[in-house]
């Protein structure tokens, strides 16, 4: 590690140089420490998710973090439901073993069930298809039976859990294989298992479709989108979810008609989302209501104006606003609301004009008043939240799927993902196990 330097060293350093030298001097090191600080803005800023920032979280800095150990206050805690034991077993004792008395006799006892093994078996049937003829038509077919998948030899069970695996416990392709292999010794490769969770999405694609049309009549929908990567190429996967539908697509642009692809042009409800043009165009487009953000909005005052002289009073009071929107979304009659809905417009219309005429908030005075409205419509309609978060956290899945595994690779490999993410992530909303209800419609 190299040494502190000193203001003195410095200026012995510089101290006998001429003027001109100096400038020079002066000149090139701020352009190196622009140029430094536009790369350290890639890793530093509002945006970059914490995952990104290893080297500036407490504990990277010795300092302590997380709560104490034991349940918070107010915590109802839960208790696991007990499992019915298939067996009992008598737990005795003969002889005293502290010092091999065998004068002893039993006072009580006590019960402890406990979860010793699980049961994993292969079962292979064969199956005795036979043919038919039609005497009537002379038409030759073959029985049918529920059990028989329509292609290769791996039924419905395996094909529901290697999706499982893969898709919503982020296993590899290769990890899935390994599994079958290894543990049900069921001999299979890496492209098996990736053939394998394609046959599942072939399977439930119309499930997929009955999402979309649903997601389409709904009343509130909160949207996001995360950068991917297709063998190098840049493409877009969308994220689009209400209280109990999940919808993924992949999209070749961030911008462009995927809202009208995704909601219809005939899409009358409410949008939760970023300050993305996108949506403010399909707004304008269609007359539809948006909620934009306030942790994206909190989060960049924070960046901006957090511990600088004359601006922290600026990120305090937007954490105020945030405070009343929150507790006027509670009021009960909505004309309650629509006067607090106004004093909140007003009182932000404040805040920007304030702090129009410092430059390091020029920017975030351009971002609210470009949300306008759109930063409260959640006080006149409770039901959407003012935050994305349940859009952020629903994509966030697919952001460490695809880190683990790279890139997809195909356009295969894209419908395949959008599917069973779609239909995962609807069950996980609904508080619907996840495994079972795949095998079902296998």
């Amino acid at each position: 590690m190299s040494a502190k330097i000193r203001a003195s060293d410095v200026r012995e350093e510089y101290g006998d140089l001429p003027k001109e030298e100096i400038l020079d001097e002066l000149v090139d090191k701020v352009l190196e420490i622009e140029k430094l600080k536009k790369k350290l803005r890639k890793y530093e800023n509002p945006h970059t998710p914490s995952s990104k920032q290893g080297f500036d979280k407490p504990h990277a800095q010795g300092i302590p973090v997380g709560r104490k150990l034991g349940k918070k206050s107010g915590h109802e805690g839960k208790t696991r439901i007990l499992d019915k034991p298939t067996q009992t077993i008598e737990v005795i004792a003969s002889v005293n073993p502290s010092n091999g008395s065998r004068n002893i006799v039993k006072t009580g006892e006590y019960e402890e069930r406990i979860i010793t093994d699980f049961k994993i078996e292969k079962t292979v049937k064969l199956y005795k298809v036979y043919y038919y003829r039609d005497l009537r038509t002379g038409e030759v077919f073959l029985a049918s039976h529920p059990d028989l998948p329509d292609k290769g030899i791996f039924g419905k069970n395996i094909i529901a859990l290697a999706n499982l695996l893969h898709f919503e416990n982020r296993v590899t392709v290769a990890g899935v294989a390994n599994i079958f292999t290894n543990v049900f010794e069921i001999p299979m490769t890496p492209p098996t298992a990736l053939d394998i969770c394609k046959r599942g999405a072939d399977a439930v694609c119309h499930k997929y479709e009955e999402i979309g049309k649903e997601l389409k009549a709904s009343d509130v929908v909160n949207a996001d989108e995360t950068g991917s990567n297709q063998n190098g190429k840049s493409e877009w996967l969308w994220g689009f979810f209400t209280s109990t539908l999940a919808f993924f697509v992949f999209f070749s642009r961030r911008g462009g008609d995927i809202l009208e692809m995704a909601l219809g042009k005939n899409f009358n409800g409410k949008i939760g989302c970023d300050g993305w043009s996108t949506y403010k165009v399909f707004s304008e487009k269609h007359g539809i209501l948006l909620q934009r953000c306030w942790a994206h909005l909190i989060r960049e005052v924070k960046y901006i104006c957090k511990d600088v002289k004359d601006l922290d009073a600026a990120y305090v009071w937007i954490k105020d606003i945030f405070e009343k929107v929150k507790k006027a979304r509670a009021l009960k009659t909505k004309l309650i609301r629509q006067k607090k809905y106004h004093e909140l417009i007003a009182e932000l219309d404040q805040w920007t004009q304030i702090y129009s005429s410092y430059k390091q908030t020029r920017n975030l005075v351009t971002l609210i008043k470009n949300g306008k409205e759109s930063w409260f419509t959640c006080v006149l309609y409770p039901e959407i939240e003012p935050t994305n978060n349940l859009a952020e956290r629903g994509i966030r899945k697919f952001v460490i799927l695809e880190k683990i595994m790279g890139c997809l690779r195909s356009e295969q490999g894209k419908k395949t993902t959008q599917i069973m993410m779609s239909l995962f992530g609807t069950w996980k909303l609904q508080g619907l196990n996840s495994y079972k209800e795949l095998r079902a419609i296998l």
